[in-house]
Order: C-alpha cells, then sequence, then structure tokens
C-alpha cells in the first residue's frame, strides 16, 4: 500500500506521496507536521492526557529523504506537560514541534454565554474543486475535497472538507488528530486573498489550539486572511468536525510580489 512515508530502520522515508507546491521534490507542510504529531500522539495516549496546544516551526524545506523524528519532554507535571519533536536531516533540523498536553477531567463548567452554532452542511453536500486545483501538489492529489463555501481557485474567504486518503505510514490508519493537523496547514491556502500570478506567500509557523478532540476522518476548515503592512499578513481558521468546531488555527503569513517580465509588462 502506499504510504506518505516508509520506514527504514528509526528513519523514515518520504515518497513522492508527501511532494507540495514549490517543488515535486520538496515535501508539503502537512505531510512534515502530521509526521512530529503522530509521536505527540502516542504520548497523549500513554498519558491519558488532552493534547491543547500544537506549535509548528517550519525552519527549512525538506526534500525527499529520510528523516529522524527526535522527541523530549520538556515538562513532566501532573497537569500539564510539554513535549518538543524535531525533524531531523542527519544533523539538519528541518522543523519543530511544541506540543502543549493537559490532564483531562471529569466534567466541564456550563457555558451560558457561548453562542449556539448552525450545524455545518455534510461533507457529501459540498463540491470537489476544478481538477487543475488538485494538482497543486503531489500530496493535494491524495486529499479529497469538498468545498461548501467560496471557491478553492478564486481570492477570499472560503470553507472546505478534506481527507487524507493514503496512509501517512504504512499499516497505520489516519487517526482524527492526524486529520486535524494535516488539514490544518491549507488554511491559508484556502483563504488566499491574492492573484497568485502576482504575488507568492509562505507561511513559516501554524498553530493550532483545541478545545476538544476531533473525531472521525473529515476535517472542515473555515479560514480568512488579513493583509498588513511591510509584506505581513495573518491567516485564521476553525477547524469543525460532523460534531461541530473543535480548534483554531492561527499562520504568520509573509507576502511578496512576484518579479514581472518586460514582455508580461508589454502585454
Amino acid at each position: 500500500m502506499t504510504a506518505i512515508f516508509i520506514p527504514e530502520g528509526p528513519l523514515f522515508r518520504a515518497t513522492e506521496l508527501a511532494g507540495g507546491p514549490w517543488s515535486p521534490d520538496m515535501l508539503q507542510g502537512s505531510a512534515t507536521s502530521a509526521l512530529m504529531t503522530r509521536e505527540v500522539e502516542r504520548l497523549a495516549i500513554a498519558s491519558n492526557f488532552a493534547v491543547r496546544r500544537l506549535t509548528f516551526d517550519l525552519w527549512r524545506p525538506a526534500g525527499l529523504r529520510a528523516f529522524s523524528v527526535v522527541s523530549e519532554l520538556l515538562r513532566d507535571g501532573r497537569k500539564a506537560k510539554t513535549m518538543q519533536v524535531r525533524l531531523m536531516d542527519g544533523e539538519t533540523e528541518i522543523s519543530r514541534c511544541t506540543a502543549l498536553l493537559t490532564a483531562q477531567g471529569s466534567e466541564s463548567p456550563a457555558d451560558p454565554f457561548s453562542k449556539m452554532i448552525a450545524k455545518d452542511p455534510a461533507p457529501e453536500t459540498g463540491s470537489p474543486p476544478p481538477a487543475f486545483v488538485k494538482k497543486w501538489s503531489h500530496y493535494f492529489q491524495n486529499v479529497s475535497v469538498r468545498v461548501i463555501e467560496g471557491a478553492l481557485e478564486k481570492p477570499g474567504p472560503a470553507a472546505a472538507w478534506m481527507r487524507l486518503d493514503v496512509p501517512l505510514v504504512p499499516g497505520e490508519i489516519v487517526t482524527p488528530l492526524l486529520q486535524a493537523v494535516q488539514a490544518a496547514d491549507f488554511s491559508s491556502g484556502v483563504a488566499q486573498i491574492v492573484d497568485l500570478r502576482e504575488w507568492s506567500f509562505v507561511n513559516p509557523d501554524i498553530s493550532l489550539y483545541f478545545l476538544r478532540a476531533p473525531e472521525g476522518e473529515w476535517i472542515l476548515i473555515r479560514s480568512q486572511t488579513r493583509a498588513g503592512p511591510n509584506g505581513a499578513g495573518l491567516t485564521t481558521a476553525t477547524l469543525s468536525d460532523q460534531r461541530g468546531p473543535f480548534a483554531e488555527v492561527t499562520q504568520a503569513m509573509t507576502f511578496e510580489r512576484r518579479e514581472v517580465s518586460q514582455k508580461s509588462q508589454a502585454s
């Protein structure tokens, strides 16, 4: 069976299915983030703690190579644990995840001030994006997408259900948490606000704050992007499953105007 990563002893070799939008030989952020989250989820299960925050710093491009995943428990408290996971290409650190886990209580207080949220349309009611959009990256071609608001091929806020359809690692299911993390990386793409022929943008980080654990395979991203001065931007998104919202996402954005050739200017 095909998968995003293939184990090689203690390493994980990226397959061509992990290829991102910038180059087929550079990995999609969804792939690397999910691989690091796999280690976090193991600690959460073993300790019966809840994953409350995941922050990813995406430092360097990751190629189609074999990576090690190095974990360290920075804080081992009774009520909170902090874990660090580093993705290593040999001696070079490619990206890092810092995770906050908290102990689970037996009950929660009622919140009389929260607003009632209308139920989102189910994934089967949405529409797949145009075929050319799915060619955005090798990785994205293995993600089922159902758009319920806006359009992925046009600038502006949008909402879309997403589901990774191949295993992250052979023989393992893609858990709801991994589905949530891999989907969250697409937040800025879902809410892109610029003409991609004129502007490029990157998100060097991504953070997820969880209200509760996600459920099921399908994850709904409802996101928007705002532009600030000097090339700055901010994408915010709400992640939902078919039960309702469960997490908030933030991404720092950096915009850069593409160089326009003289031939393009003349035309």
